[in-house]
């Protein structure tokens, strides 16, 4: 009898446990905005057009800042630096129709 109490128990506690876990997995934050402060090198403010169809736009330097702006093709990003994050470079600069600014795989542009 003692052991299916304690068998009862320790199957709660592993359900309490999962349950909160997956709440907490559910609910983390994504990576906050950085906007220019994670440049690394300062370019000639120029035009670049987008190159590839579904491009976004995010708020830092990764795919794991949220998303700013779903980009259409041929769409011009004014672009005022970069940096390199896990061997991709990224793009800042002015999103188009918009007032914002955001970050773009430098893979999704090219110069005009």
């Amino acid at each position: 009898m003692r052991n299916s109490r304690f068998g009862k128990s320790l199957a709660t506690l592993t359900a309490v446990t999962a349950v909160a876990l997956g709440a907490s997995l559910i609910t983390a934050p994504t990576a906050s905005a950085v906007g220019g402060s994670a440049c690394t090198k300062n370019v000639k403010n120029h035009n670049m057009m987008v190159i590839n169809v579904g491009a976004t736009a995010y708020s830092g330097p990764g795919t794991s800042y949220s998303k700013r702006k779903r980009l259409e093709w041929f769409d011009n990003v004014y672009v005022r630096c970069y940096t390199v994050k896990r061997n991709t470079q990224w793009y800042y600069g002015d999103l188009p129709r918009t007032s914002k600014r955001g970050w773009v795989n430098a893979q999704l542009l090219q110069e005009i």
